[in-house]
């Protein structure tokens, strides 16, 4: 029976491509010109095939040879990596003490002295290493310390400063105790996040704008205060109890405004577990009462005004209008050093107390994140941090803590390690000279370093005191010191050194 002939075709067009000798033509010529446009699309896409094919051997080649090199570095590395994490609080402190210690040599041999502190706290320091009351003529004649802050626990430190009698002791061991409180904020980082999350927070911890702008303003009573509160926000959150209340208990003695976060630590203490409610009234009431104690007792004792010296610095309606924009600022910033998700914690209140008095004051030094007033933040922050990570947040926020330490490096002095040079003065050989009186008043940049040598007096501040000598530069005093002297001290100068840009000139009797 004959095939009709659209069979005929259909079926010639099926067999034609299967014939070992078939003819491309016959198949072009079969399905007309839409197969042969199929058929040049066929051979162009066969040939892109076959120029991609010949590339994908020596890239592959070349990509295991890359994954291999990466297999072995990361096998060779595998140990220390596995040696750093064992041992990341010790590596912690290590890196904090190393650079915090640099930045304390480099200002103390260039004689970088931002303010009268750390002179005030060697004069204090000398006074409690002879065992005698704490009478700090820096800031006044016959000026008594206890009169200015409540700070006794600094008198631990007076067997150390006996030994080695120094500004820069203070500073060093300033630098052990910020150290030492990177210790066990980056054991708790390691137990509560992943790892990399620890090591991002344990870097936003050291190189944190509160404790690098604590540094280089060197020396103040809150160097005690950072490790206390540190290893006892660790310990409570462990569970150690008795170890976390005598930590936080001693931050009364750091300084009076602390009594106000001891008595908010009660307050957390009740938020995170009621059943704590006796250990949340404890710590209240412990800290309302050494603060009461503090302001409106002890330090008017000791005052020469009789009162604290420091309520004239608080105005609410300043509060209120003036320095917004910092203030705010400095919220958001405290606020990502606890990578954003520490808001959600309790613990994140325990800087309200230290905010309050700061953005209450008239001072806009306390308003920004300058010299040492967010140091004791930045341990409640990394904890606040801690606590308030979940599993997802537990990269991510570190990080965003690790970035704002990053940026705000550029609010900090650590410049110093490599550009201190430009600050230098030669002021040893001044120093030297002026030594040798009993009596010397000077510049910000040596009173720490006279303060155990001699007695001594900040120029600004010496009422009616005449000091044996006066070592000054001239380019401050705009005249000779000489004339300087005899001008606003009366009597006679005689000059006894030049040189380093300063003058020393001696009283005659």
């Amino acid at each position: 029976m004959p095939v009709p002939p659209s069979s005929a075709h259909h079926t010639a067009a099926r067999q034609a491509p299967a014939d070992s000798g078939g003819a491309p033509g016959a198949a072009r010529a079969a399905g007309g010109p839409a197969a042969e446009q199929r058929e040049a699309a066929s051979e162009r896409a066969g040939q892109r095939g076959r120029a991609r094919g010949a590339a994908p051997a020596g890239t592959s080649a070349a990509r295991g040879r890359l994954a291999g090199l990466r297999d072995r570095t990361t096998a060779a590395l595998a140990p220390l990596g596995a040696f750093l994490t064992r041992f990341a609080p010790a590596v912690a402190a290590l890196t904090a003490a190393v650079l915090y210690g640099a930045l304390s040599i480099l200002m103390w041999v260039n004689y970088y002295s931002p303010s009268w502190d750390l002179g005030i706290f060697t004069q204090l320091m000398d006074q409690y290493s002879k065992l005698q009351a704490p009478i700090v003529d820096i800031k006044g004649p016959g000026y008594n310390l206890l009169g200015d802050h409540f700070h006794p626990i600094l008198i631990l430190l007076a067997p150390v400063f006996a030994v080695f009698p120094s500004g820069l002791t203070l500073m060093l061991c300033q630098t052990v105790l910020f150290a030492a409180s990177a210790w066990p904020l980056t054991s708790l980082a390691f137990e509560r996040l992943s790892t990399k999350g620890a090591w991002l927070l344990s870097f936003a911890y050291v190189f944190s704008f509160g404790l690098l702008n604590a540094v280089t303003a060197q020396f103040h009573e809150i160097a005690v205060a950072v490790p206390l509160m540190a290893f006892g926000l660790v310990w409570w959150m462990r569970g150690r109890r008795i170890g976390a209340a005598v930590a936080i208990g001693l931050l009364v003695f750091c300084k009076e405004d602390l009594g106000l976060t001891v008595a908010m630590f009660g307050a957390v203490v009740w938020l995170k577990d009621r059943r704590d409610f006796r250990w949340a009234l404890g710590f209240a009431v412990w800290g309302v009462m050494w603060f009461l104690y503090a302001v409106f007792v002890f330090i008017p004792m000791f005052n020469t005004g009789g009162g604290y010296d420091y309520t004239d610095n608080v105005t609410l309606a300043q509060t209120i209008r003036e320095g917004l924009t910092t203030k705010l600022g400095t919220v958001g910033f405290l606020a990502l050093t606890a990578g954003a998700i520490g808001l959600r914690s309790p613990y994140i209140l325990l800087m309200l107390p230290t905010l309050a008095w700061r953005f209450a004051g008239n001072v806009e030094g306390y308003w920004n994140l300058s010299f040492h007033y967010s140091a004791v933040l930045m341990p409640i922050a990394v904890v606040a941090l801690v606590d308030a990570a979940k599993r997802r947040h537990r990269n991510f926020a570190p990080l965003v803590a690790a970035i704002t330490a990053v940026a705000l490096l550029s609010q900090t002095s650590i410049h110093l390690l490599w550009d201190a040079d430009r600050y230098k003065v030669d002021g040893g050989p001044a120093v030297q000279a002026a030594s040798r009186y009993g009596s010397v008043g000077t510049d910000l940049h040596l009173l720490a370093y006279l303060a155990p040598k001699t007695h001594v007096y900040w120029t600004s501040t010496l009422g009616g005191v005449r000091p044996d000598a006066i070592a000054l530069r001239p380019d401050d005093t705009h005249e000779p010191v000489e004339s300087w002297a005899a001008k606003n001290l009366g009597g006679d100068w005689r000059l006894v050194y030049s040189g380093g840009g300063y003058e020393v000139v001696a009283r005659q009797s």
